[in-house]
């Protein structure tokens, strides 16, 4: 029996004056076909059809017509196609999927159910390293969740793996560290390493033209290693660092409390000593210890890195940078928060350079001990701010100096506080009144702006003192004033 479409021809082209020859050779069918077909109406053929095949039959040529333009179309595209063509098409979608899935075994038109893959052939001895990097969340030892993040580097002849943790995202920085670790570790450095399309390493893709990054590009060309990137989304192109990755995800790090990265690093350290190296591998059917022992001589050797006194860091919300544990404090009109500063060493000096432009920023000699500000300009100066303006507004008090080295000696942490203190009492008292309270502190060896203020109180009333000092200053030295006044025993009286 003809299909649907073949009859419809069949009376398009009589209609049109083709004779019942002409018709069977343009459609390719019997004249007997033809013939038997040619006076029957729409009507009788459709209830024909229905009764004598089955239901999808009478869309096989259209669906045809499509799988043969394109045999990748999806079974739900199809479905589409044929309800937008025919609007009397009804079929379960059960049934429709198994009628596509006999008619593509049938005709040959079979989906595309994954990439075709072939067994690439194994790299010789020190040619070829796969890299890959990998996160994973850990909990510390308070139950707190910590993303740690890692870089692997497998030697492809022998499976020699390497391993190292970061605390945070690896850069173009940390990963050429971890690059130059691996290479101590292994003793050398291949010929090639292969590395998917990662920002730590690829800068931009140029219609195709390839740039690296240029720290990274100059770390190649100083090492001496060719670079080979895989194509985007194709882990299968380096498949052994790829297993890798997983199985340093499910051997080592599941179950394992995060105690620092330095402690991790350790015993990523003993695992590929002891397990990653030492476990017969599935596809050489022996351990990566035993053929690495041949590799080895194929590596080409590597200088030891070199050790760089630069440093970036980044310029605090107090205009500070950190170095070995100890604080600098930059010029102020020279940066800003935040920005990134390279500080290198020199001869003892530090220097301090905006690391976009290079621009010197500040230098200073490098503290010895740890934990010490080192501040800009004269420390005296930045230590003491307000006495400065404590010696303007007393400047004719000879007491002045005696009593701000014993405040100093006395308590050196808060003489700014100290100061600013007394410099707020000399605009409720005067000047002369301030300048008695020093001398009085002087004499009784107790040189603070509390004991100021509690001789001010004893000297000049509870009333003026109730009226100009805060609440909290006057009931915090109101009970040292009463002892003064009994200690003084009416003496201003």
């Amino acid at each position: 029996m003809i299909s649907k479409e073949q009859y419809t021809a069949i009376r398009q082209l009589k209609a049109e004056g083709f004779t019942g020859t002409g018709i069977a050779q343009k459609l390719n069918l019997s004249a007997v076909s033809v013939r038997k077909w040619w006076n029957t109406d729409e009507k009788t053929f459709d209830q024909l059809i229905r009764g004598n095949t089955p239901y999808m039959d009478q869309y096989r040529e259209f669906i045809l017509s499509i799988l043969r333009v394109c045999p990748q179309i999806r079974e739900t595209n199809l479905l589409y196609r044929l309800k937008e063509e025919f609007p009397d098409f009804h079929c379960n979608k059960r049934t429709f999927y198994r009628y596509m899935k006999q008619l593509r075994e049938q005709t040959g038109f079979l989906q595309f159910t994954g990439r075709v893959t072939s067994p690439r052939e194994e790299s010789p001895p020190g040619y070829e390293a796969q890299v890959d990097f990998g996160q994973y969340r850990m909990k510390d030892i308070y139950g707190q969740p910590v993303r740690v993040y890692f870089f692997c580097m497998v030697l492809a002849y022998s499976r020699m793996h390497f391993l190292y943790f970061s605390r945070e995202p690896f850069t173009t920085e940390t990963a050429i560290r971890a690059h130059e670790y691996a290479f101590q570790y292994f003793g050398g450095r291949p010929c090639m390493i292969m590395y998917d399309q990662d920002r730590a390493f690829v800068g931009s893709e140029n219609f195709g033209n390839i740039l690296l990054v240029p720290k990274f590009e100059n770390f190649v060309r100083s090492t001496g290693f060719s670079v080979r990137l895989c194509r985007p989304h194709d882990p299968q192109s380096k498949g052994k660092v790829e297993t890798f990755v997983r199985y340093v995800k499910e051997s080592f790090l599941q179950g394992r409390i995060f105690a620092g990265i330095d402690s991790l690093n350790s015993a990523a350290l003993r695992w590929l000593d002891t397990e990653a190296n030492g476990t017969t591998n599935l596809r050489t059917r022996k351990p990566p210890r035993e053929l690495f022992r041949e590799e080895i001589r194929h590596l080409e050797p590597v200088n030891a890195p070199h050790v760089d006194d630069t440093l970036i860091r980044s310029v605090s919300d107090k205009y500070t940078v950190a170095v070995d544990w100890s604080v600098y404090e930059l010029p102020r009109s020279k940066g800003k928060q935040y920005d990134q500063i390279r500080v290198e060493e020199e001869n003892g000096v530090l220097l301090f350079y905006m690391a976009a432009t290079g621009t010197l920023l500040h230098k200073c000699p490098k503290k010895e001990d740890c934990g010490v500000t080192a501040y800009h300009g004269d420390e005296t100066k930045r230590d003491f701010v307000k006495s400065n303006e404590i010696r303007y507004i007393f400047e004719a008090c000879d007491a002045l100096e005696p009593f701000l080295e014993k405040l100093t000696e006395l308590e050196p942490r808060y003489k700014n506080i100290q100061c600013g203190r007394i410099i707020a009492l000399s605009n409720m008292y005067s000047v002369e009144q301030v300048a008695e309270a020093m001398e009085y502190c002087l004499k009784v060896g107790i040189c603070s702006s509390q004991e100021v203020t509690a001789f001010l109180i004893f000297r000049y009333g509870d009333e003026f003192a109730k009226k100009h000092l805060s609440k909290n200053a006057y009931y915090r030295n109101r009970n040292r004033a009463y002892e003064i006044r009994r200690e003084q025993d009416g003496r201003y009286y």
